[in-house]
């Protein structure tokens, strides 16, 4: 079969793209205000990529500002604009690839319709101020990169962070700031993670200029049964994504659950579930494998409900039967794909879900492959499991089938499991939360629950 071989062939013009990326943000190691000849080969190049686009006049200005030592916040966010375009056109690539391979049709593209409003004097300066910021570490660069240039940003990161309509540009900028300090300065720049860097930059500048609105939703009512949780976290924030099969209006589709939560270093281990008690019903139709009613709940265009913490616990699904059924290659099932929205358009973002099974495992070190033989070969993304899941090396090299989610990283692509099956056994991510939440006696002694009785008797007193 195609699948998964002729995943890894990797076509010539996108691994050119690639090698142009990898030189542009070369840019950000050495700085922008220490460019050289092939620094600025790089920037020309990236302007011929561009003839004939509405961005080419635009970025043309700035790469031939850059290039005399003008350096205006501008061009900077051209740059960063351009970058992002790529790694869309990249994203469409090799989503259009592994849809292919798999049978499934193309995604139709659907207009975000949203009510864009002129975001408020005081948000405008904030932005302002992180553009600048911003552009102070392009110029500098992150192999020069000190911490006396982030400490003076901290005062206007706080106010980011205590304005409400900034909470997805405070969540991103309090983890790349946070990252930075952790990890400056460098010793060696060939160790820095540049494409990660680069990336968490570009995303913070464009946040600058094209502020987060919520597309106009739909409201729903439906079925959902919840087939895996992608958990995702860092010292200072945890989220997840719920990725679900909704059953409405005589047709099923694909949706997500979003959940974010800010913490501290002391909340570890299981404790991370409780920031998320809304989510609690959620958690427990998952645990059982129960259907779960929702009723009016807002879904947006690319597939994200609004999860508004309440639905009804119904009849019993097999999920490793449901995966098979919809996300197995070829599947006859018909599902409904949302559009994907222009800012998560990244190959980093690509997460296509597929049921995995007649494999072989071959441990490779501390790898694991999943074989098909002559038809090719996956590798685990275990860098992608989390070291709170419940999913670890040792159960899915026992497994006979998987639930995941496909993914592109660094070239290559790969499978993170967020299910998997050992003989009638499921082990899933997630799985356990429920349980930690319904743990009510115990709350109150979490650092959770003391950090909220904290909270609590500080707003009393105010």
């Amino acid at each position: 079969m195609a699948f998964p071989g002729a995943l890894h062939q990797i076509s010539e013009s996108n691994q050119e793209i690639f090698e142009l990326i990898a030189s542009l943000d070369e840019c950000f190691i050495t700085g922008f205000a220490n460019l050289d000849e092939q620094h600025l080969q790089t920037l020309q190049a990236l302007e011929r990529v561009f003839t004939g686009t509405p961005l080419q006049s635009s970025l043309s200005e700035s790469t031939q500002a850059i290039s005399t030592n003008e350096f205006v916040d501008k061009h900077f966010a051209v740059i960063a604009t351009v970058r992002a375009a790529i790694q869309g056109a990249l994203f469409d690539t090799l989503q259009a690839q592994v849809r292919s391979l798999l049978g499934r049709a193309a995604i139709a593209e659907v207009e975000l319709k949203d009510e864009a409003e002129e975001p408020p004097n005081n948000v405008k300066v904030l932005l302002a101020s992180v553009r600048h910021w911003l552009m102070e570490i392009a110029l500098v660069g992150y192999a020069r990169l000190d911490i006396a240039t982030l400490v003076p940003f901290l005062g206007t990161l706080e106010q980011i962070q205590a304005e409400p309509l900034l909470v997805r540009q405070a969540a991103l900028l309090t983890g790349y700031f946070n990252e930075l300090m952790r990890n400056l300065p460098v010793a060696d720049s060939a160790a820095i993670p540049k494409y990660r860097w680069v990336d968490l930059w570009t995303q913070a500048m464009l946040g600058t200029v094209r502020p987060a609105i919520l597309p106009q939703s739909l409201s729903i009512s439906g079925n959902l049964e919840i087939l895996g949780l992608d958990l995702r976290q860092h010292a200072n924030l945890v989220s997840f994504t719920a990725y679900g099969l909704l059953n409405a209006n005589n047709q099923t589709q694909l949706v997500r659950v979003n959940q974010s939560a800010y913490k501290v270093d002391a909340i570890n281990n299981e404790q991370i579930w409780l920031l998320f008690a809304n989510a609690d019903i959620l958690f427990d139709a998952f645990a059982q494998n129960r259907v779960l009613q929702i009723k009016d709940v807002p879904l947006l265009p690319n597939g994200d409900l609004l999860w508004q913490g309440q639905g009804e616990l119904g009849e019993n699904y097999n999920l490793i039967k449901r995966a098979a059924e919809f996300f197995a290659e070829n599947t006859g099932h018909s599902l409904i794909y949302s559009t994907v929205a222009a800012s998560d358009r990244h190959p980093i973002q690509i997460a296509e879900p597929i049921y995995l099974s007649n494999y072989q495992v071959v441990k490779n070190d501390e790898n694991i492959v999943l074989s098909w033989g002559d038809a090719g070969e996956l590798s685990i993304a275990k860098e992608r499991i989390s070291s709170l899941s419940e999913l670890n090396l040792d159960i899915i090299a026992k497994s006979q089938q998987i639930f995941g989610l496909l993914r592109f990283d660094a070239g290559k692509w790969s499978v993170q499991p967020l299910a998997v099956a050992v003989k009638n056994k499921i082990t899933s991510t997630g799985q356990t939360a429920a349980s930690v939440i319904a743990k009510k006696d115990s709350i109150k002694n979490s650092v959770v629950g003391i950090l909220q009785e904290r909270s609590s008797r500080l707003l009393r007193k105010g």
